[in-house]
């Protein structure tokens, strides 16, 4: 008579115990071997996070000369993104080394919150990469403003008081409403990420930032609804923590995030834009070299530099002459006179003269 789960036909006594015991422990080696690895990539994950943040310091003499609300918003976003990767593997090695399936209610709502400041803290460098107009600006900050602040408030409820044990709530109305403000969270923070991208797609003309923002975008859409749909599943008991592979991919996201922000950091140019003092008239802009200069550079968001490098090449210098003339090197002219081409969506010197000269405007003709 054959024992269940052995293949000897005349088992000996123990044997199926011993089976048994070694199925268990093959369970837990791989289960082992995927915690290592999931370890290493956070503690990765981690260390590109703060050399992240280190290039952001290293940017710091921006600060008083510089894009300061551009620095501050990359800034912030990153700090969001590093405290996610040190939470997350903090609770994860309780979760996949020591067999504690339980969190401090102050943890989860960090974790709430760290999704959110990330979602607002970019919305905020795409509002200032963008340079809206005032009113519009406005308006998107204090929507996105008042939905964070929904979302901080909900969820220090649900988070901090609805839920027990490892992210789980009970059946019945409080399971109900942290599902309902959960869904709330995944949807608003996605809206947010999506209207600020969309507005970045149509107003950024740089080309690699506009690749970098749409990835970058992405990867925060796709962290949060994972975010979401795990807590979902964990609150009701469809994923039970105990289960032999608790693997949470956000780690994933957070490795991504943070090489593209880097990347993104390496491209972005944090240096003060150039802003119109006076008002200008039609008849001005029409007449006056300078004032149409001016009006371009604003419009398009162009640095002072920038400002500087576009009247002396509009002025027919070579980028040698324009290198002497601001003693900066031929290397630095030709990346502002890159940049420059890039915003203004042009492609050639005679572009630029036809673009500035008289009867135009930063768009074309008046």
């Amino acid at each position: 008579m054959r024992c269940h789960g052995c293949l000897l036909r005349r088992p000996l006594p123990g044997a199926c115990h011993f089976r048994f015991r070694a199925l268990e422990r093959n369970d837990l080696k791989e289960r082992s071997m995927f915690g290592e690895i999931f370890f290493f990539t956070y503690i990765f994950a981690g260390f590109v996070g703060l050399l992240a943040i280190l290039l952001v310091a290293l940017l710091s003499k921006y600060w008083t000369s510089g894009n300061k609300q551009l620095l501050s918003a990359v800034r912030n976003f990153m700090i969001c993104t590093a405290i996610m990767d040190g939470l997350y593997f903090y609770m994860n090695y309780l979760f996949l080394k020591t067999g504690i399936y339980t969190t401090q209610p102050a943890l989860r709502v960090l974790d709430s919150f760290t999704f959110i400041g990330q979602a607002y803290f970019w919305s905020a460098y795409i509002r200032e990469k963008c340079q809206l107009p005032q009113p519009r600006r406005k308006r998107m900050t204090l929507v996105t403003l008042c939905l964070c602040a929904g979302c901080l408030l909900t969820n220090l409820a649900s988070y901090g008081f609805l839920m027990n044990d490892y992210y789980f709530v009970s059946a019945g109305p409080p399971r109900m409403l942290a599902a309902v403000i959960e869904v709330l969270l995944c949807v608003s923070l996605t809206f947010i990420t999506v209207w600020h991208l969309l507005k970045a797609l149509d107003e950024l003309v740089q080309k690699k930032i506009r690749i970098f923002v749409t990835i970058l975008s992405i990867l925060i859409i796709g962290d949060n609804l994972l975010n979401s749909f795990n807590v979902l599943h964990l609150m009701t008991g469809s994923s039970p923590p105990s289960s032999h592979f608790p693997l949470d991919f956000t780690v994933v996201f957070i490795f991504l995030i943070n090489i593209f922000t880097i990347l993104l950091i390496y491209q972005e140019d944090f240096r003060a834009l150039f802003h119109i003092t006076v008002d200008f008239s039609v008849e001005n802009v029409e007449n006056d070299i300078e004032s149409r200069l001016d009006l371009i550079a604003q419009s398009h968001g162009l640095t002072l530099r920038e400002r500087e490098v576009l009247e002396l090449a509009y002025e027919g210098l070579t980028n040698p002459e324009i290198a002497e003339e601001l003693i900066i090197s031929k290397y630095t002219v030709k990346r502002h006179m890159h940049n420059i081409f890039e915003k203004l969506d042009i492609s050639t010197r005679m572009e630029l003269v036809h673009l500035v000269g008289p009867g135009n405007g930063p768009g074309g003709r008046l």
